[in-house]
């Protein structure tokens, strides 16, 4: 009886812990999900999508860092042309330039603006392999660096001043079929902002975070879609 009624009181605790600070929602197709461990506070979406292109023209897709900014922002380009015109919009990015690309590896620098700049850069890892069902798949995993990281590779233009202490975006893409491919979508960021760690501003990061996930992958299929018609007018 001491062991059922510890473990009662136990799971109740818990329960309680779990309700104040694990929040959990699903808003156009993404699942979102935060909370919060001492003075540090996690985001998370996730979402998956089929493609009725080429998994290579997918990868692509999510590889042309350059071909996405806010073209309002032109002036204000440090390292990449001012008269070039982005083919896609994102509504916060101001730049985004490649320091260093080899086979499989992206180091990338981002200079963003949404009430306040924020620049950072990350490493960018394309890994191919294959599943269970031998199905190929291809991981592109997107790591913000700290500026300690980045001096490994380049001497920084700029310092680290993002609001986030941690950020990750993985894509795994699943070859269904040579004109079908699946994607998974997984993003998780963490932070101590005074502001941001707050409970009452989940619901607006949630917001934020699942209209740039949708922004993206519709991106990746515009360029995807692109890649296909470009073939097509080649052959």
């Amino acid at each position: 009886m001491k062991f059922t009624l510890s473990f009662l009181l136990v799971s109740t605790l818990s329960f309680s812990l779990q309700a104040e600070t694990d929040n959990t929602q699903n808003l156009y197709g993404v699942t979102l999900n935060s909370y919060k461990v001492d003075s540090n506070r996690t985001y998370t979406g996730t979402t998956e999508k089929n493609y009725p292109f080429p998994i290579a023209l997918v990868k692509n897709g999510i590889t042309n860092f350059t071909d996405i900014c806010n073209n309002d922002f032109k002036s204000w380009r440090k390292f990449t042309p001012s008269e070039t015109d982005c083919k896609y919009h994102n509504e916060h990015l101001v730049e985004t330039f490649v320091v260093e690309e080899k086979r499989n590896r992206y180091l990338i620098g981002k200079r963003i603006y949404n009430r306040g700049s924020s620049n950072y850069y990350e490493l960018v890892q394309v890994k191919e392999s294959q599943n269970l069902k031998n199905q190929k798949t291809i991981t592109v995993q997107f790591n913000m660096l700290t500026d300690q990281e980045v001096k490994a590779f380049t001497s920084p233009k700029f310092s680290n001043d993002s609001a986030f202490d941690k950020s990750s975006t993985t894509f795994v893409l699943t070859e269904v079929s040579p004109y079908q491919t699946h994607l998974t979508y997984n993003y998780t960021a963490e932070t101590d902002h005074w502001l941001l760690n707050k409970e009452v501003t989940v619901p607006q990061v949630f917001a934020s975070i699942s209209k740039s996930i949708n922004n993206l992958l519709q991106t990746v299929e515009a360029e995807s879609s692109y890649q296909k018609r470009k073939l097509a007018s080649e052959n």
